[in-house]
């Protein structure tokens, strides 16, 4: 089934080029003209994944994802045409999965788009979000707030960066995650094109999460790909 797109910006011409764009790439589009319009949209068919400018005319992009946060987990991208909203946006980290500068490139906003839908798409029975806010992924659990990881109810220790990757595998269950991915997500970019980090890491989060960390069945090798976490 085609993923759905909610396009949330008043410029006419940018939301008619950038519908037909998405369109011609499989997606399904809709489109909204004001903040107001496009929560009604949210409310009677809940997208995918919105792209949302900041700059509205009724109400700001910002107040708009509060309100789309309160009601639901839909990933949301930020499109900005000044350098001061960007600013703004990055200074409150509000949880926008990503933003992209106008005039954008079309090529970078359909990759951009693509991996936030993939980072957000898992298989319902795999990860299970609790109201408390902890990740539980089969017989793993991980509580972010707190820093804790049980199995079978046990605690875990683990170092900080360990912890992360391992938060990171569990938001992309079931989802191979690529070594760039990993570094970008986990380590940042300064530490893109070292995949020897990744390695380190999974063996030690194997150690310590697999019956057999030689024969892992939880945190799995896709080879040539990378690494994805399964129940």
């Amino acid at each position: 089934m085609s993923k759905y797109i909610l396009l949330i910006d008043d410029d006419a011409l940018l939301v008619k080029s950038l519908a037909f764009t998405l369109t011609q790439n499989g997606y399904r589009a809709m489109t909204a003209t004001s903040a107001h319009e496009g929560l009604t949209l949210i409310d009677q068919d809940p997208p995918d994944l919105v792209l949302l400018d900041i700059g509205l005319p009724d109400l700001d992009g910002l107040t708009v994802l509060r309100q789309i946060q309160k009601e639901r987990a839909t990933p949301v991208i930020f499109l900005t045409a000044r350098r001061r909203e960007l600013d703004e946006v990055l200074g409150l980290e509000l949880g926008a999965e990503d933003y992209i500068t106008k005039p954008y490139n079309e090529d970078v906003l359909l990759a951009r788009i693509k991996t936030v839908l993939r980072r957000n798409e898992r298989p319902d029975d795999w990860v299970e979000d609790k109201p408390d806010g902890r990740l539980v992924v089969g017989d793993i659990a991980i509580d972010p707030a707190a820093h804790i990881v049980t199995l079978r109810g046990q605690p875990v220790d683990l170092a900080p960066k360990a912890f992360e990757l391992l938060r990171v595998l569990a938001l992309n269950s079931g989802q191979v995650m690529s070594l760039n991915e990993l570094l970008e997500q986990v380590w940042g970019a300064e530490f893109m094109g070292e995949p020897q980090v990744v390695y380190v890491h999974i063996r030690w989060l194997r150690e310590k999460l697999e019956d057999d960390a030689s024969q892992p069945k939880r945190i799995v090798t896709v080879r040539g790909v990378g690494y994805k976490l399964l129940p």
